[in-house]
């Protein structure tokens, strides 16, 4: 899947949906419906606030593995509420070639399977590019439930974590494959 999309949901590996939610169980602090928001049985039914919550308790350090996973280049990824303006931020941070020529004895990303960070022992230029995306929260699915008192359904996270995969798979995608092109 690397090859193809910025992030995708783990569905192939045993036990991932479960092990998610269990991570579901344990950060359920992460869904406590807030003042004046829709809730059933405690749990928000505001659709940005459920999202950003399934997104965190999806992704690192929270889950490891994480259940959201990344294509090589894409080094951090993370979605917020920010406090200046109304609906969704994400910030994706990749790794991308050095815009001049690095000069001999410097170390540089490191590609193949997983672009990484060379060891720290000598001089490193690292060059990222980030990417600061405004996300469309009329896009996201309303969650339907509680799964019981203060516990997030299953299914409205999953269903929310597929909207955020798609919408920035729509927009991170693009400069990957720019990103590979270029190699």
């Amino acid at each position: 899947m690397p090859g193809t999309q910025a992030f995708w949901i783990d569905a192939t590996r045993v036990g991932a949906q479960e092990h998610y939610g269990e991570h579901l169980r344990t950060w359920r602090h992460a869904f406590a419906a807030g003042a004046g928001e829709p809730a059933a049985e405690g749990v928000t039914l505001d659709p940005l606030h459920f999202a950003l919550g399934a997104w965190e308790v999806a992704n690192r350090p929270v889950a490891d593995p994480p259940y959201v996973r990344r294509h090589p280049r894409v080094l951090d990824a993370t979605c917020h509420r920010p406090e200046e303006a109304p609906g969704m931020l994400a910030v994706v941070e990749l790794a991308v070639p050095a815009p001049v020529r690095v000069p001999d004895g410097w170390a540089q990303w490191q590609g193949g399977d997983a672009f990484t960070a060379p060891p720290y022992e000598r001089p490193t230029a690292l060059t990222t590019l980030e990417l600061r995306v405004p996300l469309p929260v009329d896009r996201l699915p309303t969650p339907t439930r509680a799964r019981a008192s203060g516990l997030p359904n299953l299914d409205d996270a999953q269903a929310a974590l597929e909207a955020l995969v798609a919408e920035l798979n729509a927009v991170v995608t693009p400069f990957l494959h720019e990103l590979e092109a270029s190699r």
